[in-house]
């Protein structure tokens, strides 16, 4: 689902650059909050390449074993497609984590490509169209026992200009009637609930996670869609010998009613289906695995590989068809950033069916 573009944050710097920044600049609260800001190069299938500059800020609300590290992310870049990307993504943990409030929001400027709709499109079908739209995300969870949290969502999307080849009604837009090809605002409020008992809120090395939310969008919030989304996310790791974790998660996605094309579920992020441009396959439902095997290897450096698979489809039953799932697999490197907190960058080769993508990002894909 996009949600949002670019909301995980991508980043390239000397890692003991960006320490020392971090230690130097006297904006601190306190003993554990840190800064690190300092410029990055991107890249993903998406961008190709592009450069700007980046910062995070993590502290704790209360110095407990019971709250986790709170941060707060901002990134602006330019990539060499002439994309303009402004964006923050925020996780606060409230005083013994009774209440997590999480916020994104973003601007863009996005020349994008698209190949229609369904787990089976052909590579010659691809058109170019660009958008620009800004989104906000605003998520509150409360806790109502150890580990087991009930919130709300809302979403607020504003798609102000949609630009693609009209011309004689050939493009695929028009030849699919696809919702959203004239811009599109969305609107819509919905539940959450999440189990998380992980340990760490950038690299998890053991615990369980599992969140489930549901939206509705409706013309009397304000979008000019009705429809639904639902989605469920499960995340297990396993702190195994010597330092290494083992990870699994399971990505599902289900939205019913006319779903603008910016929100249909895409596959092939940087976060699951690594190696797949985002968008190259994407329907009104997505189904997602991935495992991870992540091992230090000297001093700040570690490594991952990571194996997955997908795949794309308009009715919820033909998600569990398993024969046309399109595969994923990819390596790592890893270079701590602050080995107290588990904050790393990443920089990821991940390989797809006649498809690669290199990816360098904060913090692990999940």
């Amino acid at each position: 689902m996009k949600v949002t573009v670019a909301v995980s944050l991508c980043w390239i710097w000397a890692g003991s650059y960006a320490q020392e920044i971090s230690k130097s600049i006297p904006l601190t609260w306190s003993k554990t909050d840190r800064y690190i800001i300092f410029p990055m190069l991107v890249k993903s299938p998406e961008y190709k390449w592009g450069a700007g500059a980046a910062g995070i800020y993590y502290f704790k609300l209360k110095q407990d074993s019971l709250t986790r590290t709170s941060n707060v992310k901002l990134v602006s870049f330019v990539t060499v497609r002439k994309q303009i990307v402004l964006a923050s993504e925020s996780n606060i943990y409230f005083p013994n984590e009774d209440f997590i409030f999480h916020l994104t929001l973003s601007a863009s400027h996005f020349p994008d490509k698209f190949w229609g709709l369904g787990n089976a499109t052909p590579s010659s079908a691809e058109e170019d169209y660009s958008i620009s739209q800004f989104d906000i995300y605003p998520q509150l969870i409360r806790k109502i026992r150890p580990n087991l949290f009930a919130g709300i969502n809302y979403e607020f999307q504003n798609v102000f200009q949609f630009h693609y080849d009209s011309k004689q009604g050939e493009s695929l837009f028009d030849r699919e009637n696809i919702p959203g090809r004239y811009g599109s605002v969305i609107s819509g409020t919905g539940i959450v609930l999440c189990w998380d008992s992980r340990n760490n809120a950038f690299g998890s090395s053991k615990g369980f996670y599992i969140q489930y939310f549901y939206n509705a969008y409706r013309d009397f919030l304000g979008s000019n869609y009705n429809f639904n989304i639902q989605s469920l996310d499960i995340r297990k790791y396993f702190d195994i010998r010597h330092n290494r974790v083992l990870a699994f998660q399971l990505n599902m996605i289900a939205a019913r009613g006319e779903v603008p094309v910016r929100d249909f579920s895409a596959m092939g992020t940087n976060m699951y289906m690594r190696g797949y441009y985002e968008g190259r396959y994407q329907d009104k439902n997505l189904i997602a695995f991935q495992t991870e095997l992540r091992t230090p290897v000297y001093k700040r450096w570690g490594a991952v590989i990571f194996t997955g698979v997908g795949k794309v489809s308009p009715r919820l039953p033909e998600l569990f068809d398993f024969q046309q799932l399109k595969p994923s697999l990819g390596v790592g490197l890893r270079f701590a950033l602050n080995k107290k907190e588990n904050l790393n960058l990443r920089v990821d080769a991940g390989f797809g069916k006649h498809s690669q993508g290199t990816y360098i990002n904060l913090a692990e894909a999940f």
